[in-house]
């Protein structure tokens, strides 16, 4: 409001002050908000100074003794984010991976919209249902297209960890209702079994053609790195193949196959191979015969595994593009995950349904619902999975 539209003003006190303006009958009242640094402006209803007065007193000492009231530091919500953040550090590359912190940290510190942007300096009590909701709004109004389900998932995952210990810790009297984000389910893009056959065999061709990708020759390492995958079920990921030494392998015997250890997103398993990986194996160790323990088992030459990682990745995609394979009939794009997907889906098909669905999801560092969410939900029946449903 501009000076020239006051025709009054009041000084109460330091911070209250009324003011009355020719569009208006009433008095307003000013009150300075020690919080959020700026003033509140609210109409008395009144026409008469005295009463005017009297209405400013009141709601001046109500505000202050309640919304205005600073929250102490040991009861804001980024006290418990804190804790959280502290906790979770405490837990990477122990019990959990490397990065486990790392994720939920980015989205509690975020700038402008994060979770401490947003709940930071409120009292851990005074959160409310409807705040998470109106969070979730913030979140929408910041871009262009409005967050995905998952994503609008992992704030609310991360606000109820930190509210929970809260509640744990005594501060909090009662957990809000955390708002449910109804998600549309993304199947996973995998390999069919026809396009698997073609990526590898023009794997082969461009091995023996000693093909250059950025510099780099392509060689039979990443011919067993694919099918190894598919062998292993393990995530192309820094904290899971590309992690995986030759200490971490042993060798098992009575069924054939590969016990190894891996610190994936879930923290430490054991993964256990197909038979074929024993071969693979031994050919890789062929390949590199002056390997040590500590050796990575794929592309020991690259310390640096995120470059590792990028040289399959082009690798990889200049196989598929070669192959005309990059891009499925449904217009999703093929990545090195869709080996692991392939792998999980292949497994059911070949065992004719009778792989036990909880040990698959163990050894693969996921859960039977994810497997039924995403790798399994576009899977056709054939004739041998039909016969297994309806064997007594």
């Amino acid at each position: 409001m501009s000076v020239n539209q006051i025709t009054q003003r009041i000084h109460m006190s330091n911070g209250l002050s009324l003011y009355k303006t020719g569009r208006s009958p009433y008095y307003f009242v000013r009150i300075w908000n020690p919080i959020k640094k700026k003033y509140l402006t609210r109409s008395t209803k009144e026409t008469t100074r005295i009463d005017a007065r009297q209405v400013a007193q009141e709601l001046f000492s109500k505000l202050h003794t309640t919304k205005f009231k600073k929250t102490p530091s040991n009861k804001t919500f980024n006290h418990f984010a804190n804790l959280l953040m502290k906790q979770q550090k405490s837990m990477s590359g122990k019990t959990r991976s490397e990065r486990f912190h790392v994720d939920d940290e980015g989205l509690i510190l975020r700038k402008e919209d994060g979770i401490n942007e947003y709940f930071g300096n409120k009292n851990i009590n005074d959160i409310t249902t409807y705040d998470l909701r109106d969070y979730l709004t913030v979140l929408d109004d910041n871009r262009d297209k409005g967050l995905s389900a998952s994503s609008k998932s992992k704030h609310l995952i991360i606000i109820s960890k930190i509210l929970k210990i809260a509640y744990e810790k005594g501060s909090l009297d009662k957990m809000p209702m955390i708002p449910k984000v109804s998600k549309k389910d993304n199947p996973r893009p995998s390999f069919t079994e026809k396009q698997y056959k073609l990526f590898l065999k023009t794997t082969r061709d461009v091995i023996d053609d000693e093909v250059k990708v950025r510099g780099i020759q392509i060689t039979d390492e990443l011919y067993y790195f694919f099918v190894f995958m598919v062998h292993s079920f393990m995530r192309p990921v820094e904290s899971e193949i590309f992690a995986v030494k030759h200490q971490d392998i042993e060798v098992k015997y009575k069924p054939n196959r590969l016990e190894i250890k891996v610190k994936g997103k879930t923290g430490y398993r054991m993964v256990s191979t197909m038979p074929d990986a024993l071969d693979f194996y031994d050919k890789l160790r062929i390949l590199n015969p002056d390997y040590k323990p500590d050796d990575y088992l794929f592309f020991n030459n690259y310390t640096n595994r995120s470059t590792a990682i990028r040289n399959v990745n082009r690798q990889f995609n200049y196989i598929l593009k070669l192959a005309k394979i990059k891009e499925r009939s449904d217009g999703q794009i093929l990545t090195p995950y869709a080996l692991r997907h392939y792998s999980l889906q292949t497994r059911l098909v070949k065992s004719k349904g009778k792989v036990n669905i909880f040990n698959l999801a163990k050894n693969a560092g996921t859960s039977v619902e994810q497997l039924e969410r995403f790798y399994l939900k576009n899977l056709e029946m054939n004739d041998d999975l039909v016969e297994n449903l309806q064997t007594f």
